[in-house]
């Protein structure tokens, strides 16, 4: 179940054969993304916004075939199977959220939370603010992804593109200060300035970069965990919710199996839980451990939906091993390279909330800022 598939708002631009080996113009600066996620859409709105005096170029490169990375939503029962919460101190986010007019959910904390350790009972606690005051969006934290890529296509036809089902195989830093990125259908294009808004062992993995970073870059970019690399995530849909009648929360936390961490995820239009698992899980494992800690109630859903992303090869590489968690890249992941012709722009590399929509929001705006000085300077 895919987020946002907008094939019809592209026309003729996410064909692969649009994308050719062309000279970036001299009176024109073209910049490629790679990423089509949170941080490589906002890096692109931010860009068009700063660069309006310019004369520019803006593509972007999905392996997918779909935006959203690692947000992957349920529209219309406003659900997540990806990326999903913003919390209060997320101000980046926030902002970004008002400013594109998305509406907002709550989230259902009220009541007592389930706790299971060990082989002692299921605890019952009232935990008070458990999500430090975070929000869901209305459609699913795809409807981001989906708003910054209508405004990205029809406000700016002719300056922005996008190219889905591209996969990068390698970029090549040329003696003429362009860069040659090349397609895995070996297809070719030509760009002045490259953003990668991809997990940073993702790109070290997957695209081969002529001239090498320098060793202790590469080392630590490779360490950098992937939010998700190893998480599976489920969501239980039921006639009635259930929990609340019985006053719970809907959160729940049992390190007993692999469905390990439930959350309330209804809504207006569903009544659902959501649950935090570890790769592998199956479908009957979730509903097994749902019925374990929160009793009888749960054993028939009208519907389970589920994703594990450590088999999303776009999220999770074969050679990445992450434990999941949010990452905490230092300074020098940063930095552009090659005289300020590459740049690092995804989440796990922003300077604050490394792995969430708010890295994602932060680190593409960090980025466009500072490549749009670079170039409204030259």
């Amino acid at each position: 179940m895919a987020s946002t598939r907008p094939n019809e708002i592209f026309n003729t631009q996410n064909n692969g054969s649009k994308i050719h080996r062309e000279p970036a113009s001299d009176s024109s600066c073209h910049i490629v993304i790679i990423g089509a996620g949170v941080a490589g859409l906002a890096c692109a709105r931010y860009l068009t916004h700063s660069l309006e005096k310019k004369s520019y170029k803006i593509t972007i490169l999905e392996a997918r075939d779909r935006v959203g990375g690692r947000t992957l939503s349920i529209p219309e029962l406003n659900l997540d199977l990806g990326a999903s919460w913003i919390f209060s101190p997320h101000t980046a986010a926030l902002s970004l959220v008002r400013e594109l007019n998305i509406g907002t959910i709550d989230q259902y904390e009220d009541g007592i939370s389930l706790m299971k350790s060990g082989n002692s009972d299921v605890r019952r606690m009232r935990l008070g603010e458990i999500h430090n005051g975070a929000i869901r969006l209305k459609g699913g934290a795809g409807s981001l992804c989906a708003t910054l890529l209508n405004e990205l296509t029809v406000k700016n036809q002719t300056t922005v593109a996008v190219q889905l089902n591209s996969p990068v195989i390698s970029i090549t830093y040329e003696t003429n200060q362009k860069l040659n990125i090349e397609l895995r259908d070996k297809k070719s294009i030509v760009a002045d300035y490259v953003v990668l808004a991809l997990p940073p062992k993702l790109f070290i993995s997957t695209i081969k970069i002529t001239p090498q970073l320098p060793k202790s870059l590469t080392e630590e970019l490779s360490d950098c965990d992937t939010w998700m690399a190893s998480t599976c995530k489920a969501i239980l849909q039921y006639e009635r919710a259930w929990w609340k009648d019985q006053k719970l929360s809907g959160f729940a936390v049992s390190r007993q199996s692999k469905a390990q961490e439930w959350h309330d995820a209804s809504s207006d239009t569903c009544n659902a839980l959501f649950v935090f698992c570890l790769s592998g899980t199956t479908k009957q494992q979730v509903i097994d451990a749902t019925v374990k800690i929160f009793g009888n109630e749960a054993i028939n859903p009208t519907a389970i939906h589920m994703v594990d992303w450590s088999n999303e090869r776009f999220t999770s590489g074969s050679t990445d091993h992450s434990f999941g968690g949010h990452a905490h890249a230092s300074n020098i992941c940063r930095q552009s390279q090659w005289n300020g012709r590459l740049w690092f722009g995804n989440s796990e590399v922003s300077d604050a909330h490394g792995g969430f929509i708010e890295g994602a929001v932060r680190r593409g705006a960090q980025v466009a800022n500072q490549l749009a000085e670079l170039i409204v300077g030259k």
